[in-house]
């Protein structure tokens, strides 16, 4: 008896404690067998799918360049005041080489009409105008497109914010109130990409389909960036012996606000805006998020992503291109950014980022 007691009193005493200590019954290793959680894995995306992700994304951030470029241009103008005929076209004749608009028939036919109403035409060409294939509303109208046809591989928010700008800008006043308030307008098509950008980095799975969204976004902002660097160069420096230290700062601040790089380039500098030290910025930092250094390596990251994916004991014909031109931005120097050296860096970077959309259509989207 006295054992008895001896040992129900210890076990009451662990039970108050919560620490009783019975043994357990041993489990079969086949009781918990199907319960271990485990990655599934990684099923490859339809090419169809990847193909539209990629051009929505790349469509999306064309028209915000579309927007701020010409949003810009008309804010620049205002700056300057009255300038010479010639000077105006000039302002606007640069607003079409970025997107190489000069030279195809219905840019040649705007443009050739020289008058005070220059700068109107251009906005409506490049705002609403179906003959242009890179106007806003065809960029949306094509990014809306692909997103519709792959519309269970995108969030709600993504299609509701997409399909929201878009028929905000079909809006039959659209054209009017680019008119009377081109900023409204055109801020409302930038603020909608941003917002879209958000929407999708916050309700997308960043997977596969994320990867490839980044990767057209940084291609695309890379060729932009260029084309604004090598139009609006070209002629500030041919105008530089005509332009007062003021006047060529705020033409310089429009090619950082062109590119939505002027705060962080004056966090960075102060004092005036030397055309070297802008251009270098813009190509060169590995911080601002609109700087071509910095697109470049977002986009090695999207392509390591997918390349995992995808096939990973491979490595990608598109890695190669971005990894090559990574260390050709590594290994420059600011002091090569003279007008001639300038020219030749932007047209290695265009080529590059020519080679890399070629080579994600054969590795993922021809099949």
């Amino acid at each position: 008896m006295a054992e008895k007691t001896e040992g129900k009193e210890r076990v009451n005493v662990k039970r108050d404690w919560g620490m009783q200590t019975q043994s357990l019954p041993k489990l079969k290793p086949s009781t918990f067998q199907g319960r271990v959680p485990r990655s599934p894995a990684t099923r490859p995306m339809l090419a169809r799918v990847a193909e539209s992700l990629y051009w929505m994304s790349r469509y999306m951030e064309r028209a915000e360049h579309v927007g701020r470029i010409v949003l810009v241009n008309f804010n620049v103008l205002m700056d300057l005041g009255d300038l010479a005929q010639n000077m105006q076209e000039k302002q606007w004749l640069s607003v079409m080489r970025i997107l190489r608009l000069h030279t195809t028939p219905e840019g040649m036919q705007i443009l050739s009409q020289g008058d005070r109403n220059i700068g109107q035409r251009v906005a409506e060409f490049m705002a609403f105008d179906t003959r242009n294939r890179s106007s806003l509303i065809n960029c949306l109208t094509k990014a809306r497109e692909n997103a519709r046809s792959i519309r269970e591989s995108i969030s709600v928010e993504m299609w509701e914010t997409l399909n929201t700008l878009y028929w905000a800008q079909q809006a039959d006043d659209a054209k009017q109130s680019l008119a009377e308030s081109p900023q409204q307008i055109l801020n409302s098509a930038i603020m909608g990409s941003l917002l879209f950008q958000g929407v999708t980095d916050q309700t997308l799975p960043h997977g596969q389909g994320w990867q490839f969204i980044q990767l057209a976004k940084h291609l695309e902002r890379i060729e932009m960036t260029c084309r604004v660097i090598e139009a609006k160069f070209d002629i500030l420096k041919s105008q530089e012996w005509a332009l007062e230290t003021s006047l060529s700062n705020i033409q310089w601040m429009a090619v950082l606000r062109s590119c939505s790089s002027i705060e962080a380039f004056r966090r960075r500098y102060v004092g005036d805006l030397d055309p070297q030290r802008v251009v270098a910025f813009l190509i060169f930092d590995k911080e601002s998020p609109r700087s071509i250094r910095y697109c470049v390596r977002e986009a090695q990251k999207a392509v390591a992503g997918i390349a995992m994916a995808a096939h990973p004991l491979e490595i990608d014909p598109l890695e190669r291109i971005l990894g090559r031109l990574d260390g050709q931005l590594e290994l420059a120097e600011t002091r090569e950014l003279n007008s001639a050296g300038v020219k030749m860096v932007l047209e290695q970077i265009l080529e590059n980022t020519g080679e890399a959309a070629s080579a994600i259509q054969r590795s993922y989207f021809l099949h």
